[in-house]
């Protein structure tokens, strides 16, 4: 019985993993994703395009005040290069240099958690102010490595251009109750062929406690017997 139970609650969660749209995501179209770290490579180092997918939480509450964070690495003097983030929805162009970075653990100029590139230099730019909550503007948006859902929301998207040798892209953003939603581990984007250190998915930790909890108690039976 309690094995059976085990394996419901299994499939239930990787189920949801699989099939489940993040509420805020970012995709390379044309890259590659890294299972392991879920992460989206680009298939050039000098330009390609990043997307924020922002899944609308509810049918009447959207994600707003967009930040992508790029980060070019960890070390003492932060690397030399420039980076263009150009919105291609009307919103703009803006050029960082090597001297534009700031060193942070977790990014000193934005929000974002900390995980497993940091520490790292970091340049923060507000995607957007105001996601829009008429319905008309919202799109379908998918669970980009697995194709899951659709659910409604909104995709941002931005023109790269780097001379670095490494850029890793995150986004945060709030929804209506002003509470911080993250990208980190849930698809983040790079380019420059360097794959971040392993970070173990939250499902799959998830996965291995209760595989240790149902070791423990199916041990425990079997000592009763």
């Amino acid at each position: 019985m309690i094995k059976k139970l085990l394996m419901i609650v299994c499939m239930l969660l990787l189920s949801t993993s699989a099939f489940a749209v993040p509420n805020l995501q970012l995709y390379i179209p044309g890259g590659t994703f890294d299972t392991v770290s879920e992460t989206w490579i680009a298939p050039t180092s000098g330009s390609f395009e990043v997307w924020v997918l922002a899944g609308n939480i509810s049918a009447t509450e959207s994600i707003y005040d967009i930040g992508l964070v790029a980060s070019v690495g960890g070390g003492d003097t932060a690397p030399t290069g420039s980076l263009t983030i150009t919105s291609l929805d009307g919103g703009g162009s803006s050029t960082y240099t090597n001297g534009d970075f700031a060193w942070g653990t977790p990014p000193v100029d934005s929000p974002l958690p900390g995980h497993g590139i940091f520490p790292a230099w970091d340049v923060d730019q507000l995607v957007t102010s105001q996601t829009s909550t008429n319905s008309a503007d919202w799109e379908d948006v998918y669970d980009m490595p697995t194709m899951g859902g659709p659910t409604t929301g909104q995709i941002f998207r931005f023109s790269i251009t780097s001379t670095f040798d490494y850029v890793h892209f995150d986004a945060y953003g709030y929804n209506d109750k002003d509470r911080r939603i993250f990208a980190p581990f849930s698809h983040d984007a790079e380019s420059g062929g360097k794959t971040p250190p392993e970070i173990p998915e939250p499902a799959t930790m998830i996965l291995f406690g209760l595989g240790m909890a149902g070791a423990g108690i199916s041990r425990k039976f079997r000592s009763k017997k």
